[in-house]
């Protein structure tokens, strides 16, 4: 019976040797673990439905922050439509992506340009983020506004 009972203990002890050598290791527990890499999509190969949805941005020099929602352009299906709002202001952005670049044209009426948006899009951001300038167009009347950066970055779900 000793023997048997030895021989029960011994093969549990192997089974659980066993269980635990092929199980996956505990990322959480190696913190000498290399971090797991995440798939990004190459940025350059995106098309302009990849972009519509919300957006926030800043524009530092221009001391402004702001919401940019894009869509489907109703007359060119490859381009981007869509509504910028800042500083109590509503415009309308007309533009595309092509081999990563991003360019857009703001109008505040629909017929005049009011500024230029070109950027590229980070590739570690997995598309969610785009870097640029903002070129504000001289307006009759007002003083002349300095470009700035601007950094793009897709709203997080649930915002406007």
């Amino acid at each position: 019976m000793f023997q048997t009972t030895r021989l029960a203990l011994g093969a549990s002890a192997l089974a659980a040797l066993a269980a635990c050598a092929s199980a996956p290791p505990d990322r959480r527990a190696d913190a000498t673990a290399p971090p797991l890499s995440i798939e990004c999509p190459d940025v350059t190969r995106l098309h302009t439905a990849q972009l519509y949805g919300s957006w926030e941005f800043e524009l530092p020099q221009a001391g402004q922050r702001g919401q940019l929602t894009l869509r489907q352009h109703p007359e060119y299906s490859a381009s981007l439509r869509g509504e910028i709002r800042y500083g109590g202001q509503r415009s309308i952005a007309s533009g595309d992506v092509e081999d990563g670049e991003f360019n857009l044209d703001e109008s505040r009426d629909g017929k005049t340009l009011h500024a230029f948006w070109s950027g590229r899009l980070v590739p570690s951001a997995c598309g969610a983020e785009i870097r640029g300038t903002w070129q504000p167009l001289a307006q009759p009347g007002q003083a002349p506004r300095p470009e700035s950066e601007f950094i793009l970055r897709r709203a997080a779900a649930g915002q406007p």
